[in-house]
């Protein structure tokens, strides 16, 4: 190991050493007590996730949608069950090992990269790092939103044991970010690919964030008892610190954090003047009105998920911080009474009532999926800040921040609920949600500034999306020709094989090689075609040329008639690679047939007729001049009426909406088993009128008749998604409504 990387790497003796912290000391044992704890929790909520991955692979190889993708995992099921246990056992290692070393925080850079702290090097990561890391970030966020209260006590009381208070210099070593890096690390076993290792990742995802909190409650327990911060009193961390314009003093002449303490881990935050923290060192924009600026600070407190408590330590809002950043409970309807936004007159009550209403309407939008609903529903104090700041927001259809969530509910509209979280476009929403919590305090500008890094991804997205659904258009189309080929040949052959006359040879010519070679023609030329036409009507002529001929006129038709026949039907063979010799054989029986037709029809003339009959006869090579066209075959009365028997049984109602489906329309479509998958109208046959649905990817989600699509309505096993904009419809119904009280 090099030398700067050793400087990277402490273990529980240099803690001490440099902590003052000694091996054998209380906060050694306290530090000792911890690990232990956590390993044994971990291990066993590790073992359960393991347990789980080959039920999950099993399960996506039946959904797969081709032979490959089906291998891919049963070959990553192979490979889990034999290094399962080496991914348990590297978990634990690599998880005590961080603990044993300690976890230095690193200075943030906006380029994506990794820290390998043994070889003490940034390195620019890949796609797959990128995708990997972004879920490890999301479920770090996970955790810290779903423990804030465990966590804060805990981080509190781990950075007392590494005289490190505020875990400016080190990770909490049993903190979200150590153990999902170190469940990380030990899936770079998996070699079957990123796709596996994410999979994997989602289960973990799914049960550690789920149980974690019950770990961390039991932590702050013991170190509790043994005396580590048994009471802990909250204070509020400020990350930009500026200068205040002049001496100021929090009212009652406390400071931030001089609040009511809590025992056993729980979190007190003390409110300053009008119920909010202080707002010292925080930029303010000279746009914001001074009045209104209190509450702006409030909000923006909010924004960031810490809910301010009033004195005796009682909140002032009725929610968790969970429901708080969880976006999927409406908190805005609470904020007038709770005392964090007064001042702001009879337009600032009115400006909290319409934004709480319009999240209510986004909030009960069944157009976009639960897991979006939810995102964009962690937007609503940024949004409240917006209307509050920028009175056009609700009078300007192009605001920045109205258009950034329509382009984001539009956007959402295309997601599965029960895979919303594995697409790519989830996890860049997420990332622009975050970044709205993270910075936005006054400048509405940043909206504008996301929109437009948000619209430049979903137009590269789109584009791949579009050339795939282009490929799966052309392959329909194709099957819609070859199929149109087939039925199209099949109509003009099979009524001309039910005559008697027939002779079996020419009957297995036409129903085999012909019938070939008209496909052939009505598939690459069409059934308007010379081509076409010319085949037809050599097979008419082919199969008149071998019936009984009974007058001197058509023994001389066939005379004249025989060379070309001869030189196309040899063609045509020639263009369906026949063998030379079964051709010369066909060709030579051909015309001994014509021979023994010509000599017996001439040795049966028929006596002179009549006048009457002998106009008839004479109108007879007249029509038969012309090979005939058969007749089209009759279809039985019950077929006929079967098409609008099958349209009589539709809902006139459901029948419309499917003829009115537009292509660019979003649907939603139950499967057997009661999964939903949205899909895009992406092309209607002109030929058969069938649509084309593809997913969001442009990948093929099923075709259908304007019938069968409206049997699908009328049945509830599809129905048509409301792809306005969002916000514009919001705004005019809450508006209306606002009206209305």
């Amino acid at each position: 190991m090099s030398d700067t990387a050793k400087t990277n790497v402490v273990n529980l003796e240099s803690y001490g050493q440099r902590q003052r912290v000694p091996g054998n000391s209380p906060a050694g044992s306290a530090l000792r007590a911890v690990r232990q704890l956590a390993l044994e929790n971990l291990r066993g909520q590790i073992e359960r996730v393991m347990e789980k991955v080959d039920d999950a692979l099993f399960a996506r190889a039946e959904k797969a949608e081709n032979n490959m993708a089906q291998t891919r995992y049963f070959d990553a099921m192979r490979e889990l069950r034999i290094i399962r246990k080496d991914i348990e056992e590297d978990f634990v290692a690599k998880f005590g090992s961080d603990f044993d070393q300690g976890i230095p925080r690193q200075v943030d850079n906006t380029a994506s990269f990794s820290v390998n702290w043994e070889d003490d090097k940034l390195d620019l990561v890949d796609k797959d790092d990128v995708e990997e890391n972004l879920a490890v970030s999301n479920t770090v966020n996970k955790i810290r939103g779903n423990c804030t209260q465990s966590l804060y006590a805990l981080d509190k009381r781990m950075g007392f044991l590494l005289h490190d208070p505020d875990l400016e210099k080190w990770h909490n070593p049993v903190g979200p970010e150590a153990i999902c890096n170190a469940f990380q690390a030990a899936l770079k076993r998996v070699e079957t690919g990123i796709e596996i290792r994410l999979v994997i990742f989602k289960l973990f995802d799914q049960m550690v964030t789920r149980s974690i909190d019950a770990l961390y409650r039991e932590l702050n327990q013991q170190l509790v008892k043994m005396g580590v911060l048994p009471e802990i009193r909250a204070t509020i961390r400020r990350s930009v610190q500026v200068p205040a314009p002049g001496p100021a003093t929090p009212a009652g002449g406390g400071v931030p954090g001089d609040g009511p303490p809590a025992t056993g881990g729980d979190t007190v935050v003390t409110a300053g003047p009008g119920g909010y923290p202080g707002a010292q060192g925080v930029p303010l924009s000279t746009a914001v009105p001074a009045a209104m600026q209190p509450s702006i600070n409030a909000l923006t407190f909010l924004q960031h998920g810490d809910i301010p408590v009033g004195e005796g330590g009682a909140g002032m809002l009725p929610l968790s911080p969970t429901e708080l950043t969880a976006g999927n409970v409406n908190v805005l309807h609470g904020l007038r009474n709770s005392g964090l936004v007064e001042g702001m007159g009879k337009n600032g009550d009115m400006t909290i009532d319409i934004v709480a209403m319009l999240f209510d309407y986004i909030l009960d939008d069944q157009n976009i999926p639960d897991g979006m609903r939810a995102l964009i529903g962690r937007l609503q104090i940024p949004v409240l800040k917006v209307a509050l700041l920028d009175r056009g927001f609700f009078s300007r259809k192009s605001h920045p921040a109205r258009q950034l969530l329509n382009t984001l509910a539009s956007t959402a509209v295309g997601l599965d609920d029960s895979r919303c979280d594995e697409e790519p476009v989830y996890r860049k929403i997420q990332e622009v949600v975050q970044t709205i919590l993270d910075r936005f305090e006054d400048d509405v500008s940043l909206f504008a500034e996301l929109l437009e890094d948000f619209e430049g991804y979903l137009e590269k997205e789109q584009q791949q999306a579009q050339a795939r659904a282009e490929r799966s258009v052309r392959t329909m189309e194709g099957q819609e020709r070859l199929e149109v080929a087939r039925s199209t040949t099949m109509e003009e052959i099979e009524p001309r094989l039910e005559d008697d006359e027939n002779l079996d040879f020419i009957r297995e010519f036409v129903s085999t090689h012909w019938k070939n070679l008209l496909f052939l023609t009505c598939a690459r030329d069409g059934k308007d075609s010379e081509a076409w036409k010319q085949a037809v009507t050599t097979m008419d002529e082919l199969i008149w040329s071998v019936k009984p001929k009974r007058t001197p006129e058509e023994r001389k038709r066939l005379v004249s008639l025989q060379p070309g026949l001869l030189q196309r039907l040899r063609a045509g063979m020639e263009r369906l690679s026949i063998d030379v010799t079964e051709r010369d054989d066909f060709i030579a029986r051909l015309v001994r047939a014509h021979g023994r037709t010509a000599v017996a029809s001439a040795q049966q003339d028929p006596a002179p007729a009549q006048p009457s009959e002998a106009r008839q006869e004479q109108d007879t090579p007249a029509r038969e001049a012309t090979p005939p066209v058969a007749e089209k075959q009759e279809v039985p009365q019950e077929e006929e009426e079967s098409e609008p028997a099958e349209q009589e049984s539709l809902d006139p109602e459901c029948l419309e909406k499917a003829r009115c489906l537009a292509t660019g329309d979003w649907v939603e479509i139950l499967d057997e088993g009661g999964t939903a998958t949205r899909a895009k109208l992406s092309w209607v046959s002109p030929i058969t009128q069938t649509y084309l649905f593809t997913n969001r990817q442009g990948l093929k989600a099923g075709n259908y008749t304007v019938e069968e699509f409206a049997a699908m309505l009328q049945d509830g096993r599809a129905r048509v998604l409301d792809a306005a904009p969002l916000m514009d419809r919001a705004v005019s119904t809450v508006l209306e409504q606002y009206k209305k009280q």
